[in-house]
Order: C-alpha cells, then sequence, then structure tokens
C-alpha cells in the first residue's frame, strides 16, 4: 500500500538552481528521435509499460507542493518546457519558473499557465506515439518535484490559516498508463488545497486496501477524483458509492475533476458526485460550499 499523508513535512526537492541560468533559453542542439521501444523484446516493453513504471510513479509521488498574469503558455512555450523536464535539466527548470517569479508573476498563475500546459503537451506526446512512454510518465513525475520544490513559496502567497478541513484526493479508475498525468493532477489540487487551509491526504489507487481502510478510519469532509477519460465511469460510480458507504463522515462531499469532466460536466450526475472542479484556484472554496450544502442538509 502507497500511503501519501499530504499532512507530513515533506523533504524539499533536490533541485540544484544554478547561478546565472535565471532565463528560458531552450537547447538549441538538434533533437535527436531514438526509438527506445526494443523490437526483440516486445513483452518485457509491456511489462515495463504496465506494471513497472506506473508502481515506480505512486511509490515516489511522496517525493513529489496580483501582478499582471502571464498569458496562457502557447504551445510552443509548453513544448519548450517539456522538453526541459523530459531532458531531466532540473536547473533550468527551476530557473524558468524563479525567472517567471522574479517578473512579478504568482505561482498560481504559473501553475496554471504553463506548468498545466506542459503536462497536457506531454500526454498528447505519447498518445500520439511521439515519445517514449516511460520518459513521458518520468518527465510529469519532475512536474510533480517542480510543484514540491516551490510548495512552501505557493502557500505562503496567500497565508491563509488552517481550516480544519481535510479532503482525500485519489485517481479515477483508468488506464494505469495515464498515472503520470493523472498523479501530478491530483499532487497540483493538493498544493491548492494546502495553500486554502485544509489538510490534505492522498491515496492514489482506488483498488489498493490502503484506500478502503483509510476511508474507513480517517475523517475527510470531501473526497476528489481525478479522471483523464470517460471510459470507466460504471467504476467511478462504484467507488463513490463505496464511498459514502465505508466514510466515517456519512455526510462526505464528493468532487471530480480532470478532462473527463471539464469537456463533459453534466457526467457528474452519471456517477453520483456533488459537483465538478473547472478551476483549481477555486476548488477549495467549491468544497467549502459542498461541505456546507450537506451539513445543512442533516
Amino acid at each position: 500500500m502507497t500511503e501519501l499523508n499530504e499532512t507530513a513535512r515533506f523533504p524539499r526537492a533536490r533541485f540544484r538552481t544554478k547561478r546565472g541560468q535565471a532565463g528560458f533559453h531552450p537547447s538549441a542542439s538538434p533533437r535527436v528521435n531514438v526509438p527506445l521501444h526494443s523490437t526483440r523484446h516486445p513483452q518485457l516493453n509491456g511489462a515495463i509499460e504496465a506494471e513497472i513504471i506506473p508502481r515506480l510513479v505512486m511509490a515516489h509521488a511522496s517525493a513529489l507542493e496580483r501582478v499582471p498574469a502571464i498569458i496562457t503558455a502557447s504551445a510552443q512555450e509548453a513544448a519548450d518546457f517539456a522538453e526541459l523536464v523530459l531532458d531531466a535539466d532540473d536547473d533550468r527548470a527551476v530557473a524558468c519558473i524563479q525567472a517567471h517569479r522574479d517578473h512579478g508573476e504568482t505561482l498560481e498563475r504559473i501553475y496554471l499557465d504553463l506548468l498545466v500546459p506542459t503536462a497536457n503537451h506531454l500526454r498528447h506526446l505519447w498518445a500520439d506515439d511521439e515519445r517514449d512512454f516511460a520518459d513521458v510518465t518520468l518527465a510529469l513525475w519532475r512536474l510533480q518535484q517542480l510543484l514540491r520544490h516551490f510548495s512552501s513559496a505557493f502557500c505562503a502567497e496567500l497565508a491563509v490559516a488552517p481550516t480544519g478541513l481535510r479532503v482525500l484526493l485519489t485517481t479515477a479508475p483508468g488506464d494505469r498508463r495515464e498515472i503520470g498525468h493523472m498523479m501530478f493532477g491530483v499532487v497540483l489540487a493538493g498544493e491548492f488545497f494546502r495553500r486554502d487551509g485544509w489538510d490534505t491526504w492522498i491515496e492514489p489507487d482506488t483498488a489498493d486496501r490502503g484506500f478502503i481502510d483509510t476511508i474507513r478510519t480517517q475523517w475527510f469532509n470531501v473526497v476528489e477524483f481525478f479522471a483523464t477519460s470517460d471510459k470507466k465511469l460504471d467504476d467511478l460510480a462504484s467507488n463513490i458509492r463505496m464511498v459514502r458507504r465505508e466514510s466515517s463522515n456519512q455526510d462526505i462531499g464528493v468532487l471530480v475533476c480532470g478532462p473527463a469532466f471539464i469537456e463533459r460536466p453534466e457526467l457528474v450526475l452519471l456517477v453520483g458526485g456533488d459537483g465538478v472542479v473547472s478551476d483549481m484556484s477555486r476548488e477549495a472554496s467549491q468544497a467549502r460550499h459542498v461541505v456546507s450544502l450537506l451539513t445543512e442538509r442533516r
């Protein structure tokens, strides 16, 4: 079981920002596309993609947290930043974000207008067979590390007092090969909740026994599911019913978020959720509203 108690203090991500690298200057060297799949061992490739890498990402997820806003990153800007995390260029990735901060941008806008488009770009690189699955998954994990690296500064932007509310964040049933993108969304959601004074807890896998144990033994005001597609809505609906049945809080609220529900918010009615998160910067206030409504319903 991988249990990620987000109320615990996490070690600072080990990025080593060097002097003189404050700007974002994508490498001018030509990119060489090297096929990383071995044609000799297709079964080994399949096992690595389906089992090993998703487990590594979940196991290491715990290592993963006004002036004019920047314009949402263009496709080219997202692609350029994606190359930094694909190449494991941690120093320049940190320096790029810090350069935006030095020019007056808030981390909230940087997260939503640069990191989110970058994550979506990485997902499409894998879906379109332009980059290897392993590379994309690890690049998405590095985006999570960036969130952890700037977590303290992000929370300090609002300095909200603890609310006493708790949220459990998890992934909806889906393709395990999407785990990198789903975990980035979950960790990003956790940063916004924590900044707004919530205690956050992450359980990456609803199929794991630890998820049910956590629901039964820990008190949560809200559970939020992150979904990348609408292919397993029946399974998600089953998970939501299980949460309501097993939770120690009989008035627990359930939110859903992710591409599947942003594109079709009416799907929340089919799965039995209480609301759809379309804007992470407002999800904590939306969750508080759900808690308030459910409390008044008693």
